[in-house]
């Protein structure tokens, strides 16, 4: 559609979404309201309206009951991929999760919400390179950084490796899983990420608080112990506007 063509409020949108992605418009900043927006655009009630949907629609904006609405902070949680397995970080009796969230200076909360053996979905099976009729230990998990929920994680273990061990209770110990299975003789040496945005499953969306508009970040990460044997796939989503992952990689 040419920009002639584009409905009032649709232009009106765009040139205040163009406001915010160049920081005319800064994080925190309170947007017209409709009563402004009629007066400076010359526009009905209705297509004021509209212009706020739209903008909401974007995840750029959130409303505030009785302030109005307000251009999103972005306080984005960084997941440093090459970090956050570090040895170092398991010897010091920290989960990589605690780790990241307490050096950007905010407060890591997780709350594990079943351990289950199941049979897996078979691309899982596959991932793991599980036999027919393997099965798994299913930790599922919420993370929340400051209170407010960050991404979802469902952690498959072969039931060779997890069975009758810490793998199975809340809290494994110091450090987390991985050094769970460091004790159980699997140290993590490679790791594989596959990673893409989606746009949110309606259970999703409602668990982490997604806005409307706004993607999700889609991860699953594959770990491999000395032998070369999968330890483990964590399957994480994340919110795609609180969170940035980082890569770096070695060139030769």
């Amino acid at each position: 559609m040419s920009e002639q063509r584009l409905p009032r409020s649709r232009k009106i949108a765009d040139e205040l979404r163009r406001a915010i992605e160049s920081g005319e418009l800064p994080p925190g900043s309170l947007l017209p309201s409709e009563r402004e927006l009629k007066d400076r655009y010359d526009v009905s009630g209705g297509t004021a309206n509209k212009v706020i949907a739209l903008l909401k629609s974007t995840g750029l904006v959130e409303s505030q009951v009785g302030r109005g609405v307000f251009v999103r902070r972005r306080t984005q949680l960084i997941r440093h991929a090459h970090d956050r397995y570090a040895r170092r970080w398991r010897q010091a009796g920290k989960a990589p999760f605690r780790t990241e969230v307490e050096a950007q200076g905010r407060t890591p909360r997780v709350e594990v919400t079943s351990i289950d053996r199941v049979d897996p979905p078979q691309w899982i099976a596959e991932r793991l390179g599980l036999a027919a009729g393997g099965r798994v230990v299913r930790r599922e998990n919420t993370y929340y950084a400051d209170d407010q929920t960050v991404q979802l994680v469902n952690t498959y273990i072969p039931l060779s490796i997890a069975e009758d061990t810490s793998l199975e209770e809340a809290v494994p110990g110091p450090g987390g899983i991985y050094a769970a299975f460091e004790v159980l003789g699997h140290k993590l040496t490679r790791m594989l990420e596959e990673v893409h945005a989606r746009m949110p499953r309606h259970e999703e969306a409602e668990r982490l608080g997604v806005p409307a508009g706004a993607p999700v970040l889609d991860v699953v990460h594959i770990s491999y112990d000395q032998d070369e044997t999968p330890m483990d796939v964590s399957h994480f989503i994340l919110r795609g506007e609180e969170n940035l992952l980082t890569y770096e990689l070695p060139t030769d």
